[in-house]
């Protein structure tokens, strides 16, 4: 996985290249950080952002949050297929 290009804290992009190219460790420690709602609505609306290549885990990842937070709810626009590059 890339190292996070944050020298001090993680970022909500660092969390969204956790979800689409983290390893299971990754994961579990993303999944324990989310257990506080604040840094949970802040992955969920990173989501949006995800490689269209990669819907897969976002929707993964939005069954978790929700689960976590039943309040949560994320939206993924599973429409959006163009690149941002």
């Amino acid at each position: 996985m890339n190292p996070s290009r944050s020298t001090k804290t993680a970022t909500p992009l660092d969390w969204l290249n956790i979800i689409q190219r983290g390893g299971t460790e990754d994961w579990k420690r993303l999944y324990q950080l989310c257990r506080d709602e604040t840094v949970a609505r802040r992955v969920a609306d990173i989501l949006r952002l995800r490689d269209p290549d990669l819907l897969a885990s976002a929707r993964l990842w939005k069954f978790l949050l929700e689960d976590l937070h039943p309040g949560l709810q994320v939206e993924l626009d599973e429409t959006r297929h163009n690149l941002g590059v």
